[in-house]
């Protein structure tokens, strides 16, 4: 003898009702949690603008940078006709302008490569943080390739200034 078991009711979803403390129509109380709750592990994403802001700093520390540097590298051209063949200039026999020239190529100088260090600087934390937290990923790896590769983009418009300074 065989014994099958009973064909299982068909299922019946609750009925919803104004008060919901007591028990459902089929018998079984109310539920009351949600049925699906995400996982605690699943992070959400956040903005872009962590990211978005690192490469705009980093974009400014470049572009800052590069065109104090050209202006750095114009004034350098008035000590051209003062070096001879890799000698070391008199700063003594300078006339007095060339004097001026040659303090604010010093001066320019350094405030390019400043205005490039403090923006980069901030613009590589910043990146960093913002590719760990995944606020604008593609932006913060874009501001830090920006901030390690600018300093030759400065050096390079430091350079182009004082030929071009030399040449006029």
């Amino acid at each position: 003898m065989s014994t099958t078991p009973p064909p299982p009711e068909p299922y019946q979803p609750p009925v919803a009702r104004a008060d919901a403390s007591g028990p459902t129509p089929s018998g079984y109380p109310a539920p009351s949690a949600p049925a699906y709750v995400p996982p605690a592990s699943a992070k959400e994403r956040g903005s872009n603008k962590l990211g978005l802001i690192a490469f705009v700093v980093s974009l400014i520390a470049v572009v800052g940078g590069s065109i104090i540097a050209f202006i750095a590298g114009m004034q350098s051209a008035a000590l051209a006709p003062y070096a001879d063949a890799g000698q070391q200039v008199d700063p003594g026999a300078l006339p007095p302008d060339v004097q001026q020239a040659a303090a604010l190529f010093g001066i320019l100088t350094v405030v390019a490569f400043a205005v490039y260090a403090l923006f980069g600087l901030w613009g590589f934390v910043q990146g960093i943080v913002a590719a760990v937290k995944n606020r604008g990923r593609g932006w913060a790896i874009g501001a830090i390739v920006l901030s390690v590769l600018g300093g030759i983009v400065v050096g390079i418009a430091l350079a182009a200034g004082a030929a071009v300074g030399v040449s006029v």
